[in-house]
């Protein structure tokens, strides 16, 4: 009996392709594949668009970082957005680069001790869990559809599965967040360290 995996980025493409009637590939390291190559680029630009609004499953709350010895505080290299946040809330910080800057103090070397920050990580489509594979899988295979072929009736078929891919996902990550609005709730926790609930992800 074959056993069922979450989906590859592979299948993903592959579930793209079949979208406008193409033939599935077995790789996606072949450059003579122009299509799959695009329907890849789609993929990932979704998927960064997606994680960016910072799911249950990306994001750091409250997330130590610790100065290096010239005072800097590095930003890892998959942070799509980052700040401050608990009893670091009163240091207004940027990204600039891979380091954080006091704004502030006009300084990227400013930095004493542990800075606690809420942060957005953007990771591999093999590293997201199924239902949010599944949404960015559906939404790039609209854009796909769009972009090579712009059928009006296929359209409309990809925004019904988008649409039902999202209501499973919003679902979804409701029941991974186990909110409560009075004792674990993120938005709740934003409302009252920093008077900024989280954005709806739409």
């Amino acid at each position: 009996m074959a056993i069922v995996t979450p989906t590859t980025e592979l299948e993903a493409v592959n579930v793209m392709l079949s979208a406008l009637g193409e033939a599935p590939v077995s790789s996606l390291d072949d450059p003579s594949l122009v299509d799959a190559a695009l329907a890849q680029s789609i993929l990932k630009e979704t998927s960064i668009e997606i994680q960016t609004r910072g799911l249950h499953c990306n994001t750091e709350i409250n997330y130590p970082l610790v100065p290096n010895v010239d005072g800097e505080v590095l930003v890892p290299s998959n942070c799509a957005r980052i700040d401050t946040t608990d009893v670091s809330s009163d240091i207004d910080v940027v990204q600039r680069g891979d380091r954080l800057y006091d704004r502030n103090e006009r300084s990227y070397t400013s930095f004493t001790g542990n800075l606690y920050v809420d942060m957005v990580l953007l990771f591999d489509f093999s590293e997201l869990p199924q239902h949010v594979k599944r949404y960015i899988t559906v939404k790039a295979t609209r854009r796909f559809q769009a972009r090579l072929v712009g059928s009006d009736t296929l359209a409309a078929f990809t925004g019904q599965d988008e649409q039902e891919a999202l209501i499973e996902f919003e679902r979804t990550e409701a029941i991974n967040e186990d909110s409560n609005i009075l004792t674990n709730s993120f938005d709740t926790y934003k409302i009252i360290s920093r008077g900024s609930p989280r954005r709806a992800i739409r």
